[in-house]
């Protein structure tokens, strides 16, 4: 995960709005399409409180900590180094147990500052353990990844971990995400990657599936540059579910 997120008291929006794409295709002069109406939020924090109970041990199932770690590792490495340094302010929207923080936590050299939100009140329960557990001392609150209760360009690192595909807007995170971000300040986004296995990820979860040229135009339309997709190689099944793609807040 982190797969999780959504608003609170949204108000009905139009249903061509409202829905996230499944199928589209022409056929001489007929375009044939399938939409999906998203989850409304109470919907999404219902299933994620359900799941929650299970989640940590389906992600260490799958390898998601370590291809987690890894692709942090490479990321920090090669596109940010000097968000290696201590006291780097670090958000995760859309915590859910906290698996990408926790593997942040293996990765940098030294203790980061992390904040978390999610909408599904059973996972913050979860993931407050899992951090603890790790050292990690976070602040942690139930919110709208698409109203974010934080002051604008106070993080070095936002993450977010399977939560935007589960918007009908992606964009009215990524803006909310990219606010939050100081100037030259990096975005990491896992999302879920056009393939069999995404498929039934869509289907069951009502979400996007990208391809990683989809995930960087997202991205870019946020107003971050340097954008690139990075594919979770640690696990074959977590390079097929998902794709991880990161850009920076320009100066």
């Amino acid at each position: 995960m982190q797969p999780a997120s959504a608003s609170h008291g949204l108000t009905a929006a139009p249903e061509d709005e409202a829905a996230i794409p499944v199928f589209s295709r022409w056929f001489g002069s007929w375009r044939i399409s399938l939409q999906r109406r998203e989850m409304s939020a109470s919907q999404l924090a219902r299933s994620y409180d359900l799941a929650a109970p299970g989640w940590a041990r389906t992600l260490d199932r799958l390898g998601f900590p370590d291809a987690y770690e890894a692709m942090l590792a490479a990321v920090l490495r090669e596109d940010a180094p000097d968000l290696t340094r201590p006291g780097l302010r670090v958000l995760d929207c859309g915590v859910g147990t906290g698996a990408l923080s926790c593997a942040l936590a293996r990765v940098l050299p030294a203790p980061c500052r992390l904040d978390a939100i999610d909408i599904s009140l059973r996972m913050l329960d979860r993931a407050r353990d899992r951090l603890g557990e790790a050292g990690l001392d976070a602040s942690l609150r139930h919110g709208d990844v698409r109203d974010l209760p934080y002051a604008g360009g106070l993080f070095d690192l936002v993450m977010t971990g399977h939560v935007l595909e589960h918007l009908a807007d992606p964009q009215a995170a990524l803006r909310e995400m990219a606010r939050v971000l100081k100037p030259g300040g990096l975005l990491i986004a896992c999302l879920t990657r056009r393939s069999p296995l995404g498929a039934y990820v869509q289907l069951k979860w009502r979400t996007h599936w990208v391809t990683p040229d989809q995930a960087e135009s997202w991205l870019r339309q946020s107003g971050l540059e340097d954008v690139r997709c990075r594919s979770l190689d640690r696990r074959a099944i977590c390079r097929q579910l998902s794709v991880a793609c990161a850009g920076k807040k320009p100066l």
